[in-house]
């Protein structure tokens, strides 16, 4: 158990040491144990433990909050006592050896009161095992918490993440087999010893980082490939001053965005085009409407145009979204005032409410919804405010849970006492019954209201991002 008489600078020193022991671990391709003193005089106390994600390690449980016997451990051990760094090995299973180096951890006192283990299956020769090591440690003890969860530069790294060590001189001390590879193909096939400002390898930003101790980040590319660069300085106690520098190949990441961008044009492109075939349409009925003499046709007409709006503001809204998802207020707003100004009377003084939820719908259920609004709109107006001077019409659509409900509300007419949704020869309305009952699998009804009626729809919704 977690002795409690440590002091506030020693829980400070453990509580950074726990931030950044995930990407020291990275950094060093090892598995980092934090160990400490116990309740127990004859055991160790396993304050955090982190894998790494550079390196694949034999899969153990986490050992954090659990007590180690000394026996077992006998390098931590004297590392604990004597304050000096160890270097060891350790059998994992038959045949399979990790290195071992072990630090010991100074609070302000400079006393020793906790170390800290790397474990290391044998990748490289080992002075660059120590070299990745001793750069991992410098990491944990001399980066702030604060960095490591608010910079993201000090990220940890992936399985292909390319990992370097660079001296004050600009000189490379250290490559992993990822690095080797990327610089390989920027036609540097044995980068040890050579320098990142140099004609081979221009890195400027290593230098400006290691010059003003500031983490810097950058994209690029060379040679075909486009590679994010990341640098991390690192104020050595145990060498001159030190980066490590992370290189990451987006190069696939980067082609298929732009896939993905082409094809988001392409598709909003084809919207646009639709939208303007419905309103060339729209116009040639519109021409109809006008030459012929025949009041219901007229309102056939009219209806009809309304309709191909409908669809062609739901394409236009699609024309200008990166997705295809749609808001449904926006389209909703644009049919509400499209159908008034087409089909209210000049003598008719109407009272309007409109009031829809933003939310973003997918484009299919999105058309469904708006045709069913231009229909119980032009349903509302047409057959409610017959012979009136003025009313009131409300339109809402509300997010209740998982469902969307859509309700048109005015003080007209009413319904008659023999109405029969189920037998209604209106087109309108067999048309919103087919569209919310087959296409939205929600529920329609129209309901009498004390003055007038509320057309009301509830359908599930499948929600984007509002």
């Amino acid at each position: 158990m977690l002795p409690k008489n440590f002091t506030k600078d020693q829980m400070n020193i453990l509580r950074r040491c726990a931030a950044s022991a995930d990407l020291a671990a990275d950094i060093a391709h090892g598995r980092l144990t934090i160990y400490t003193a116990d309740t127990d005089p004859k055991a160790f106390y396993v304050y955090a433990q982190s894998r790494p994600l550079t390196n694949f390690l034999m899969h153990s449980p986490s050992q954090v909050g659990r007590s180690i016997r000394k026996v077992e451990e006998p390098l931590v051990d004297r590392t604990m006592d004597n304050g000096v760094a160890l270097t060891g090995k350790r059998e994992w299973e038959l045949g399979i050896f990790a290195q071992t180096k072990i630090f010991p951890i100074f609070d302000a006192r400079h006393r020793v009161f906790a170390v800290a283990a790397f474990e290391v299956t044998i990748q490289h020769d080992t002075a660059t095992e120590e070299i990745f090591i001793d750069a991992a440690m410098e990491i944990l003890m001399g980066i702030d918490s604060v960095k490591v969860k608010e910079d993201l530069n000090y990220r940890r790294l992936t399985t292909s993440d390319g990992v370097l060590v660079v001296d004050a001189d600009n000189k490379i001390l250290a490559v992993n087999n990822n690095a080797m590879h990327i610089l390989s193909l920027l036609g540097v096939p044995e980068p040890l010893g050579k320098r990142v400002n140099s004609v081979q390898i221009n890195w400027p930003l290593v230098s400006m980082a290691l010059k003003t101790g500031i983490a810097e980040s950058k994209e690029m590319k060379e040679q075909g490939l486009q590679l994010v660069l990341r640098v991390i300085p690192i104020t050595s106690t145990l060498n001159p001053d030190v980066a490590v520098v992370i290189l990451t190949d987006v190069t696939a990441l980067r082609e298929k965005e732009e896939e993905l961008y082409i094809k988001s044009v392409v598709i909003k492109e084809i919207h646009h085009r639709v939208k303007n075939n419905l309103q060339t349409i729209a116009s040639l009925l519109r021409m109809q409407s006008r030459r012929t003499h025949s009041q219901e046709a007229k309102e056939i007409l009219r209806d009809a145009i309304n309709r191909v709006n409908s669809i062609a503001i739901v394409h236009e809204s699609l024309s200008q979204q990166e997705q295809g998802e749609i808001n449904i207020a926006e389209v909703a707003h644009d049919i509400y005032h499209a159908v008034l100004s087409s089909m209210v009377a000049p003598d008719l003084h109407l009272n309007t409410s409109f009031d829809v939820d933003k939310i973003l719908l997918p484009s299919e259920q999105a058309t469904s919804i708006a045709l069913t609004l231009n229909e119980l709109l032009q349903n509302a107006i047409e057959h409610g405010f017959e012979n009136r001077k003025e009313g009131t019409l409300k339109v809402s659509f509300k997010i209740v849970g998982s469902k969307g409900m859509l309700e048109i509300e005015d003080d007209g007419v009413g319904l008659s006492p023999d109405f029969d949704l189920k037998n209604t020869d209106s087109l309108g309305l067999k048309i919103v019954q087919t569209m919310v009952e087959t296409d939205l699998g929600g529920k329609f009804e129209l309901l009498p209201l004390k003055k007038g009626t509320c057309a009301r729809v509830t359908v599930p919704i499948k929600r984007g991002n509002a």
